[in-house]
């Protein structure tokens, strides 16, 4: 197996630590971008010799922009991009604003495509490499009665650039998978939210573990996975 450098956007988050685990247990080099971060992450990037971090606020796009500047390398050097940031605010539909619709677009579908615009091309050049976005399952439903703007801005980033066609044929694969209902913190978030009747509508009866999610995260961002690209792949029980 050769060891590669893996991206991971949203890093501190319950999911996005599993994948961290998920590719340093592999023999990977981790570079986990955060915002505000929590002691879990943190942890882990110091019991790692493997695994760095970069702190990035996504709320304003020159943020990233000057980083793919001024340390190129952290992101042209990379083998594998996972795009799991995201930002939730539990808002009713009556009540949402076009701040906040402007805000969670900007958080979450903007760095996956100026990543993509910048890394993707490199990754051709050396010919090999995999971009692989979070996505929600919520995309299916319009969102729940309080996450229109989750949803709509998740939507947004399964939109790939026609560009990926001819990266496939330099062997670099990015696909989108839409996340199901996931044993998270996110939920603390919508204290309305009656997470029995949720689950009860998912075919295999239960949520996902951030684990299982970061085992499909891993296998598409993979070799394992030698001929899938430009798609949209359900992880959620059978929704």
């Amino acid at each position: 197996m050769t060891k590669q450098q893996v991206f991971i956007t949203g890093a501190s988050s319950d999911i996005g630590i599993a994948i961290c685990k998920m590719y340093l247990e592999e023999g990977h080099h981790v570079v986990g971008h955060f915002h505000n971060g929590r002691p879990g992450f943190f942890d882990l990037v110091k019991g790692s010799p493997d695994m760095t971090s970069v702190q990035i606020d996504f709320s304003d796009p020159q943020n990233l922009e000057d980083a793919l500047k001024q340390t190129p390398e952290m992101f042209m050097g990379s083998d594998v991009i996972v795009n799991a940031s995201a930002i939730y605010e539990s808002t009713p539909f009556a009540n949402i604003t076009p701040q906040a619709i402007m805000h969670a677009l900007t958080v979450n579908m903007l760095p996956g495509i100026q990543l993509m615009r910048t890394v993707a091309p490199a990754m051709a050049k050396r010919g090999w490499g995999r971009i692989v976005h979070l996505s929600s399952i919520g995309v299916k439903f319009g969102g729940g009665s309080n996450s229109f703007v989750y949803a709509l801005s998740k939507h947004a980033m399964e939109f790939l650039p026609s560009d990926h066609k001819s990266w496939a044929a330099r062997n670099v694969f990015v696909n989108t998978l839409r996340v199901g209902v996931t044993d998270t913190r996110l939920h603390d978030k919508n204290s309305a939210k009656n997470l029995e009747k949720r689950i009860a509508m998912i075919p295999a009866g239960r949520m996902a573990t951030p684990e299982e999610i970061a085992r499909a995260v891993y296998w598409h961002g993979s070799e394992n996975n030698s001929f899938t690209t430009g798609q949209t792949i359900a992880v959620a029980g059978g929704e």
